[in-house]
């Protein structure tokens, strides 16, 4: 099957020479493709394969914390690193998106492809063909939500191109982001009827459920953009706040229609509330996850548990997500915990803590997703702390930064691994694998959760929020603290929502998206500068001094502009009907 891809050419729709808009993919003999199911599996997967579900760019796959950087959440271990250049470079018209830049038209057109010529079969079925139609309508509709989400309104384009089109079809002008949107909608509605019955988005494989996902997420953030943004250039960017409870209606009806039809459920094997929610994403046969990218190791592999496992362990590069303590703030102590909050004004040399008050007792999603100081991990010790105090044989009170003391008849490092302390003193856990003791490149094998039933029950409680329907925002959020083990609400307000969805969808490429639509990107991400923590060791007492320290290089910078990214020059010089974006 792989033979296909590389007898493939694969044109895009805005280049530079007209010719090139009228190139067909080129296979051996194109007249059988669609006549024959593999040839037909094949292209399809190859549309599948070239979205981007999750991004892996960067060496060794580092980008895998693209968006969870850009949405100050973890940085990368080194500004070299495509994370770290995302938030630091500079986006105008000339240097376009960078990192986050995705203009998939050359896999819209062999959609279109498929679609023109899939009706012309002679060999399928009529529910095979229908089957094939819904998965690639779907997967258009899909990568019209990654460019209406970072660019609002683009072309539309439904057919296969050629020169002897009209001017306006070859280089069409952008449509308005609610024209994206509505587009979105309309083409879940048609298709929901063409998909089989059965699930399949388990193993990768979009079906109908997979479909409503994306309707879900995808009416949220229009009633978002109408509720929250406002409408310039005519509404090519922006949608009229008179249109917000359309879209809210919209994603409330799709997450109902799952939630009543789908058969998912939160994942809640284990009583240990920590447990469950590491083997949510390791168990992938469960029933919360509704589409996944699915993976293998080595044969399709990525690298994420030898980019995360900390240093002290058995991965060669380790230590590359370090998360920001800004984020985890958002977290809450559970119930019985003596410590009910933190204030930064008593993180001072002057305080000491016990770091299972300060960190074990906090929300068991937290421990379950960042390592912390003296966090058990295969078999060993998680270290985080610059230093050690104690006082010596002499009476002195010595501090000290290397070798190893004796900590009640066990080895106590005087410092933890320089790899562990470099950014902000904790790291990313979540998703990694402990049972992996020798992680290596491409040898990881975690799927990528595109859509869970959490994160659709955190849907229908927005908008049943913003449609007056409060009592069932707050059975959804109480649904899913209770899965996590942390007391339920009482009542529920904007930013208790806001909160939750956050830290049940920590690390997950959500944050980002939700601070731009809800249009407080600014208030969080400009003109700060994200904030790590030092821990010095007190052997003495066994407590930790807990001081801030500067996270991040420079003061991060999001203007109003970067609500949207920027229209490249190179494709404007292609098509001068596409108008640039507001303040580029």
């Amino acid at each position: 099957m792989k033979n296909i891809f590389l007898i493939m050419i694969i044109a895009a729709l805005f280049t530079g020479c007209d010719k090139d808009l009228t190139k067909e993919p080129n296979f051996i003999s194109e007249d059988v493709v669609f006549e024959d199911e593999n040839l037909t599996e094949a292209y399809l997967a190859k549309i599948y394969e070239a979205i981007r579900f999750q991004d892996l760019g960067g060496e060794g796959n580092n980008a895998m914390g693209l968006i969870a950087a850009v949405g100050a959440e973890h940085t990368a271990f080194a500004n070299w690193q495509t994370p770290n250049q995302a938030v630091l470079r500079t986006y105008s018209e000339e240097n376009g998106g960078g990192s986050l830049t995705y203009w998939p038209y050359g896999n819209i057109r062999d959609v279109n492809y498929l679609l023109e010529n899939i009706e012309n079969s002679i060999s399928f079925t009529r529910d095979y063909i229908n089957a094939k139609i819904a998965e690639a309508r779907f997967l258009r509709a899909y990568m019209y939500f990654e460019l209406v989400r970072r660019y609002g309104g683009v072309p539309i384009v439904t057919k296969v191109q050629n020169d002897t089109d009209p001017t306006e079809e070859l280089y069409p002008s952008r449509n308005t982001e609610k024209e994206v949107y509505d587009f979105i909608y309309n083409e879940i509605n048609d298709i929901l009827p063409l998909f089989p019955d059965a699930k399949s988005g388990v193993n990768g494989r979009a079906d109908k459920f997979t479909a409503l996902a994306l309707q879900s997420r995808a009416m949220l953030y229009a009633a978002s953009i109408a509720m929250f943004g406002e409408m310039q250039l005519e509404g090519i960017v922006g949608i009229a706040a008179t249109e917000a409870n359309t879209y809210y209606q919209r994603s409330y009806d799709a997450s109902q229609k799952i939630i009543n039809e789908g058969g998912y459920v939160l994942y809640d094997k284990s009583d240990d509330k920590v447990e469950n929610y590491i083997q949510l994403f390791l168990d992938e046969e469960n029933d919360e996850v509704i589409f996944a990218k699915v993976f293998e190791p080595f044969v399709k592999g990525h690298s994420f548990d030898n980019l995360a496992t900390p240093q002290g362990f058995s991965a060669s590069w380790n230590s590359n997500y370090p998360v920001f303590y800004d984020f985890v703030e958002l977290y809450g102590f559970v119930e019985g915990s003596p410590i009910t909050g933190v204030s930064r004004d008593e993180l001072t040399d002057e305080n000491s803590w016990d770091i299972n008050e300060f960190f074990g007792m906090r929300d068991p999603r937290f421990r379950a997703s960042v390592y912390y100081p003296e966090y058990e991990w295969q078999g060993g010790t998680v270290y985080f702390h610059v230093s050690t105090t104690y006082t010596n044989t002499n009476g002195e009170v010595v501090t000290v930064n290397s070798g190893t003391l004796d900590r009640d008849g066990t080895p106590w490092p005087a410092a933890a691994p320089p790899r562990n302390v470099r950014n902000t003193s904790l790291l990313v856990r979540k998703k990694v694998d402990e049972s992996n003791t020798n992680p290596i490149a491409n040898a990881s094998g975690q799927n990528f959760y595109v859509f869970r039933y959490a994160e659709i029950l955190l849907n229908h409680a927005e908008a049943a929020f913003y449609l007056d329907k409060k009592d069932e925002a707050l059975t959804d959020l109480n649904a899913i603290r209770n899965r996590a083990g942390v007391p339920a609400l009482m009542s529920v307000s904007e930013d208790n929502l806001r909160n939750e969805r956050q830290v049940e969808l920590a690390f997950e490429e959500h944050r980002y998206w939700d601070l731009k639509r809800w249009r407080i990107a600014q208030e969080k991400m400009d003109g700060v500068r994200m904030k790590g923590l030092t821990f010095k060791y007190n052997l003495d007492t066994d407590r930790y001094m807990i001081t801030l320290k500067n996270a991040e290089s420079v003061t991060r910078s999001f203007g109003m502009e970067r609500y949207y990214l920027p229209i490249h020059l190179d494709w404007i010089n292609t098509n001068p009907n596409l108008i640039q974006n507001p303040g580029y």
